[in-house]
């Protein structure tokens, strides 16, 4: 192939907010982390395709999931459903005082410059120790992806920086969501 940009995956990322936890059994996990604070505990999650974190502060929890080609998600506790396309910010509080912000960039990047920037964000997640899933393409170049977790943990709240790299399409999706519990 030349070096222009292949074709655009054909449905991008989604991300789904859910009121709700998620069943683990609904996604192909490769990596996992918990996190617990005083005030809120998390479950975040590598999956085929991008990540889902589960938040919850007190009895009220949220679920952000972004992924490509969403399985079959009940619409039960579903909040928004916003598709990753260029650039997006979303905002909410949820019940309790929860304060949830997101930001998504998508990139479609050449062959070249998606290879370099592959490997920088690879080598950078490897020196922190983010978590990351790599999983390579087969010889023809279909189905690899990268993806790195990095994962601030505060005393009232979750920073999450996502990126989300896709070999078949020189896809990248760059997040940082933010869950906030009031004081």
């Amino acid at each position: 192939m030349s070096n222009r940009t292949k074709q655009r995956r054909c449905s991008g990322l989604t991300l789904m907010l859910y009121q709700r936890t998620l069943h683990p059994e609904l996604f192909k996990i490769h990596a996992a982390e918990q996190v617990s604070r005083r005030t809120y505990d998390a479950d975040l999650w590598i999956v085929e395709g991008g990540h889902v974190i589960t938040f919850t502060a007190a009895k009220n929890t949220l679920t952000e999931v972004i992924i490509n080609s969403p399985p079959s998600l009940t619409d039960r506790g579903l909040i928004q459903t916003i598709p990753c396309r260029g650039e997006r910010y979303h905002e909410m509080t949820a019940p309790g005082n929860v304060k949830y912000m997101i930001s998504t960039q998508e990139e479609q990047l050449t062959q070249t410059l998606y290879d370099a920037s592959r490997e920088e964000i690879r080598q950078y997640a490897l020196k922190r120790e983010y978590l990351m899933v790599d999983v390579p393409g087969t010889p023809d170049g279909q189905g690899g992806f990268l993806s790195v977790l990095d994962i601030d943990r505060r005393s009232h709240e979750l920073v999450v920086h996502a990126f989300h790299l896709f070999d078949d399409s020189l896809m990248v999706i760059k997040t940082q969501g933010i869950f906030e519990v009031g004081r």
